[in-house]
């Protein structure tokens, strides 16, 4: 059976997603580091896009925007990690205190007794694995610091090369492809990639947005741990669908000890963020990246259960890469009479 054009670039494209995937099966962390590295260039080469069209020349605009990006993403680790850290530890003790005092129980005042005991049952057998869990990560720190350092040795280096060379990377990507269906190839990956930095862009905005504005909000309304807060919530919102649920569930927890009226006050004033987060995110993809959310779902569903938490994060870029793969090869096929 002979093949079409369109088939063929298909097969071809499919083929190499697929080895790209494997990498991490031989390594996670390697796939980790190349996956960041890639958003970080994306997200500096967008910004350099937007300083050319400023009639900054380009080489001058890609040098500022690595330095600066950089620069800000050291500055961020510098002056939060080490404070993150010391709040988690302080979060364990008082995640301990709320369970033992029952803190919860001012939100079931006046509801039956069974719903009460269901309840609490539930929060004393959820109270040790949090504990638990937030306790081996406290004792893995220590660990951690080696990986993260060759992890932002390697994202330093490889952004450094891929941002001067990303534009020839681009280009050469379609001598992957047989002569006849290079045309084509081009058309996918340019597509790809300029859906994908918008993606990140906008992601990065508005994760920014949200922990800003959040540690903002807690430092007004006198709620405890406002960076360590903030900073999940920075973190989880560049997880689809699920993040905001990982987001508000210790959001909540906090806000309880604060009272029952601070809590709602701070629910209410988050959901105004997130309003907000998502009109930003709206604008910077404007008609870029409209993915069907099941296919979001599916993508999270899978890659998060085949590649852990790096797999939630590259979901939406891959349901992206789906789409841009469906429109440039099947869907000609399919409407071809």
């Amino acid at each position: 059976m002979k093949l079409s054009p369109n088939l063929k670039g298909a097969l071809f494209s499919a083929l190499y997603f697929l080895l790209f995937i494997s990498i991490t099966f031989i390594s996670r962390d390697v796939f980790t580091i190349i996956i960041f590295t890639i958003g970080f260039v994306l997200a500096i080469n967008l910004i350099a896009k937007g300083l050319n069209k400023l009639k900054i020349p380009m080489k001058i605009a890609t040098i500022f925007s690595l330095i600066s990006s950089l620069f800000f993403l050291y500055l961020l680790l510098v002056l939060l990690i080490p404070t993150v850290i010391r709040e988690i530890s302080n979060f364990v003790v008082f995640l301990n205190d709320f369970f033992q005092k029952g803190s919860w129980k001012i939100l079931l005042k006046n509801q039956p007794e069974n719903i009460v005991n269901n309840i609490e049952n539930f929060m004393n057998s959820l109270q040790p694995k949090l504990i638990e869990m937030l306790s081996n990560f406290i004792e893995l720190i220590p660990s951690y610091g080696q990986k993260a350092f060759t992890f932002l040795f390697f994202l330093t280096i490889g952004s450094i090369y891929l941002s001067f060379y990303f534009e020839q990377f681009k280009e050469k990507l379609q001598y992957l492809y047989p002569k006849s269906l290079r045309n084509s190839a081009k058309i996918f990956y340019d597509e790809s990639f300029n859906q994908i930095e918008h993606y990140v862009v906008a992601t990065l905005f508005a994760s920014a947005f949200v922990g800003v504005s959040a540690f903002l909000a807690m430092s007004f309304l006198g709620i405890k741990y406002q960076l360590l807060l903030s900073f999940w919530a920075a973190v989880t919102n560049f997880i689809p669908v699920i993040g905001v649920v990982l987001e508000f569930i210790p959001m909540i927890v906090v806000g309880i000890s604060s009272g029952l009226t601070t809590m709602l006050l701070f629910l209410l004033i988050m959901s105004i963020i997130h309003g907000i987060a998502f009109i930003i995110f709206i604008s910077i993809m404007k008609d870029y990246g409209r993915i069907n959310p099941v296919i979001t779902i599916f993508s999270l569903l899978i890659l998060g259960s085949i590649i852990s938490l790096t797999g939630a994060l590259i979901a939406v870029p891959t349901a992206m890469i789906i789409k841009v793969f469906w429109q440039i090869y099947i869907k000609p096929e399919l409407e071809r009479s």
